[in-house]
């Protein structure tokens, strides 16, 4: 076969090298959009390579033989980009239906018809040479025609695709879509100036592999500059756009990739920057999360003036093969729950009648200040507080008063007590007091000042007022082993200020069993 030097080539050899080295640099990727880029550069190098032949060949038969191995790629590549434009919008879905077995179809029997030239004319009715001009002269058959608007429709189809993925996408993609959008078009366009307007754009050669070089130009601004084959796929995958959670889709190195709407309205004006910067760089210190190996089951961020809980769940994103392709965070609002919580358990540590800490959670604070009391050497005082005559007032003015007494109660002991004395209802109409720091005579004056207040305070009703006292038992650590002992002992100095007459202070231990103050 017979070659010679022709300058017509030297664009074409320098489009090749573009297409086989994005095929290269694509081919190595561990992720299916990349394949099927380095397919799609594969079959334009095929093309490419060819058309260079057919214009280096002498003869006739041997431009002949290269223009029919030419369409091993001219018959596969528009429809590999569509194919490639559907994985990167994530449409694949449209590859399951009657799409895939038609575009094979057609492919193979372009090859069928092409190859087959010479038993009949239906891609061609003549093939010739012209002097001047280094591609072949020839008419068209029907068929040629039919492969020009499957051609047509396969690169239109993605431009669609890309259009509607570029109108969408957040701003960051837009400039990915662009590109490949315009590298996939381009050649279709200067096609078509000739096929349907009688343009010949550039005479000699075919505008359509011509334009292959600005094509790969394109596509290595998508590539190089912006990403696509590592950015896109992982984002258009899996980004749910109408999720009420926040989608923060991280790639490889934990730098923001995408964003779903939740997540741009949750952080703000600085979402439109926020693609390539890592999650505490947008975020700050409102998102503590140092590296993708320590991620907090739940965050709190400021909503407008309010503080907003969300948990957050992270977890790898994964291609086909199960290499690691990305990340993801997804953030769930739970601060209905969260409020829901606290408001449980308030309920689960509150007295639902006075409002202040019931039996079961005073134990379970008094419990821990007790043993460090114990180890450390330091003391507790308890206050036992029983009304006197409860069931009488219950009898005389009925429950509903009786309740109402005991929220008197609760209120006058606790505006009286500082801030760091545990004060709860134990039972009934008795409360306690977990007094820090303080010995029996100290703690003996808290409970002196509780009886005063409240023999000083009656309860006012529209009609009449109910005057209250009340007995009190106190006790301090000393020598007591457990806090159940210790409670004992203020129990027992409130029987005894109730046996003795009642609105009385008596103070266990340190200053005398059972002495008793009025």
């Amino acid at each position: 076969m017979q070659l010679e030097y022709t300058p017509y080539i030297l664009p074409f050899v320098f489009s090749l090298c573009i297409m086989v080295g994005l095929a290269l640099y694509a081919l190595p990727k561990a992720n299916t959009a990349a394949r099927l880029f380095a397919l799609v550069m594969a079959s334009l190098g095929i093309w490419t390579f060819c058309y260079l032949m057919e214009l280096s060949s002498v003869t006739l038969e041997g431009k002949i033989f290269w223009l029919k191995i030419k369409y091993l790629g001219s018959a596969t590549a528009p429809l590999l980009w569509l194919v490639f434009s559907l994985v990167m919008s994530n449409q694949q879905h449209l590859l399951k239906t009657a799409l895939t077995p038609l575009m094979v179809l057609s492919v193979l029997t372009t090859w069928g018809v092409v190859f087959t030239h010479g038993l009949h004319n239906w891609m061609w009715t003549f093939i010739e040479t012209k002097p001047g001009f280094p591609e072949t002269q020839s008419g068209h058959g029907f068929y040629f025609w039919i492969y020009a608007a499957t051609c047509y429709l396969g690169i239109l189809s993605s431009v669609v695709v890309y259009f509607n993925f570029y109108r969408t996408t957040s701003p960051f993609f837009k400039k990915q879509a662009l590109w490949l959008l315009l590298g996939g078009f381009i050649p279709l366009a200067g096609r078509m100036t000739e096929d349907v307007f009688g343009m010949d754009l550039i005479p000699k050669i075919d505008e359509v592999i011509f334009f292959f070089l600005f094509s790969g130009v394109f596509f290595a601004l998508a590539l190089f500059r912006y990403g696509a084959l590592k950015l896109v796929p992982i984002a258009h995958h899996l980004v749910v756009k109408n999720i009420n959670a926040a989608i923060v889709v991280l790639d490889l190195m934990g730098r923001i990739v995408d964003l779903n709407p939740y997540a741009q309205k949750l952080v703000g004006p600085e979402a439109q920057d926020s693609i390539g910067k890592t999650p505490r760089e947008i975020l700050g210190e409102r998102l503590q999360i140092q590296s993708l190996d320590s991620i907090p089951e739940e965050v709190t961020l400021k909503q407008g003036d309010q503080d907003a809980c969300f948990s957050v769940q992270y977890s790898p994103i994964r291609e086909q093969r199960g290499q690691v392709a990305g990340h993801v965070l997804v953030l769930f609002d739970i601060t209905a729950r969260k409020q829901a919580e606290m408001q449980l358990a308030h309920i689960a540590r509150t007295d639902a009648l006075t409002q202040v800490t019931n039996r079961r959670h005073f134990f379970e604070l008094a419990e821990p200040e007790f043993q460090k009391a114990r180890g450390l050497g330091g003391q507790l005082g308890v206050v036992m507080l029983d009304v006197d005559y409860f069931k009488k007032i219950n009898d005389t003015y009925g429950h509903q008063i009786g309740d109402e007494v005991l929220r008197h109660v609760a209120k006058v002991c606790k505006n009286n007590l500082r801030q760091t004395d545990l004060f709860a209802r134990y039972g009934g109409e008795e409360f306690i007091c977990l007094v820090q720091g303080e010995d029996a005579s100290d703690t003996q004056h808290i409970a002196e000042k509780l009886r005063q207040a409240l023999e000083e305070t009656p309860i006012l009703l529209p009609d009449q007022h109910i005057s209250i006292t009340a007995s009190l038992g106190v006790a301090v650590q000393g020598a007591a082993k457990s806090l159940d002992e210790l409670i004992g002992k203020a129990d027992e100095a409130l029987y005894t200020s109730k046996k003795e007459g009642r609105n009385r202070v008596t103070v266990s231990g340190a200053l005398g069993a059972g002495e008793v103050y009025t």
